[in-house]
C-alpha cells in the first residue's frame, strides 16, 4: 500500500514535468514565429498538464497561436475549451471576442464585449471593440459613448480618435469629423490612412482641390497602394477629369488590383 502512494506522487511529478517542458518548448517556438511547432507542443503541454488553471493558460495559447496560423474558427473553439474551464475570464473572453469578430460573427463577439466590460469596465480595448461593431449596427449613440469612455481613459488613443471621427462623418457632422481627423494627421503626418480619410471628408463637401492635396500627399507617403489611385480616381470622377481618372485606375491595374473589379469606374471615364 505504502508503494502504491509513492509511485502516484513520482507520476505526478513526471507529469508535472513533461508539462512544463513541452510548454517551454512551446514559447521558444512562438518567440522564434515558428507557429506550426509551436501549437503542436501546446498540444503535448495540455495533454500533460496538472491542475485546471494550467490547462486553461495553454488552451488560451495554443487558440493564439491557432489564430495567428488563421484557424480562427478552431482558436474559437479552444477558447471556448479554456473558458469552460475558467468562466467569465476577462483576457479569454477578449480573445474569443477578436476572434468571432474575425469571422464576421459581431453578435456573438458582443456577447463577449460585454462580458469583459462587466467585469473591468475601463477595458480599453473592450471598449474600442464594442464601440466598432455599435457603429457596424448603426447604433450611433451607444457607439459615442463608449468611444466617449475610452477617451476619458485613454485620451491620446488614436483608434478611438478615428472611430470618433468615422462615427462623425456617418452621422453627416463632417466639420467636427474633419477636425478630429486634422488633429490625427498633425499629431501622425507620416500616417496615409488619416489623409485618405480626411480626403474623403472634404470631399463631401465639395472641398475637392483641398482633398486632392490630401490624396497627393497619402500617395507620396505609400505610392505603391493601389487603393489610394482607386480614392484619387473617384474624386478626379467628381471633378469631371475623366482622363486623370482612367490613368490613376491603370496605374491601380498595374499595382495588382483586377480590372473586373474597377469596370464600373472604367466606364464612368469614357
Amino acid at each position: 500500500m505504502l508503494l502504491t502512494y509513492l509511485v502516484l506522487p513520482l507520476a505526478l511529478f513526471a507529469q508535472a514535468q513533461s508539462q512544463e517542458l513541452w510548454a517551454d518548448k512551446a514559447y521558444a517556438y512562438v518567440a522564434q514565429d515558428s507557429l506550426r511547432q509551436a501549437e503542436e507542443c501546446f498540444a503535448r503541454a495540455i495533454e500533460s498538464a496538472t491542475t485546471v488553471g494550467q490547462r486553461a493558460m495553454l488552451l488560451a495559447n495554443l487558440g493564439t497561436v491557432q489564430r495567428r496560423r488563421g484557424r480562427v474558427h478552431e482558436a474559437v473553439e479552444t477558447y471556448t475549451q479554456a473558458l469552460a474551464l475558467s468562466p467569465m475570464d476577462a483576457t479569454l473572453l477578449m480573445h474569443r471576442a477578436i476572434a468571432y469578430m474575425t469571422l464576421g460573427n459581431d453578435d456573438k463577439a458582443y456577447v463577449d464585449l460585454c462580458n469583459v466590460l462587466d467585469k473591468q469596465s475601463a477595458n480599453v480595448e473592450a471598449l474600442y471593440y464594442r464601440a466598432f461593431i455599435y457603429t457596424n449596427r448603426r447604433e450611433y449613440g451607444a457607439a459615442r459613448t463608449d468611444y466617449k469612455r475610452l477617451l476619458a481613459i485613454e485620451p491620446d488613443h488614436d483608434n478611438a480618435l478615428l472611430g470618433l471621427a468615422l462615427l462623425d462623418q456617418r452621422e453627416g457632422r463632417l466639420q467636427a469629423a474633419e477636425l478630429q481627423l486634422t488633429v490625427l494627421i498633425e499629431r501622425h503626418p507620416e500616417n496615409a490612412t488619416y489623409l485618405q480619410a480626411r480626403a474623403d471628408i472634404l470631399a463631401e463637401q465639395q472641398l475637392f482641390d483641398l482633398a486632392l492635396l490630401d490624396l497627393e500627399a497619402a500617395i507620396m507617403l505609400q505610392p505603391g497602394d493601389a487603393h489610394l489611385y482607386v480614392a484619387r480616381a473617384e474624386l478626379y470622377l467628381k471633378m469631371k477629369r475623366r482622363t486623370a481618372a482612367k490613368a490613376d485606375l491603370d496605374r491601380a491595374v498595374a499595382l495588382g488590383l483586377p480590372h473586373r473589379a474597377l469596370t464600373e469606374l472604367y466606364g464612368q471615364c469614357e
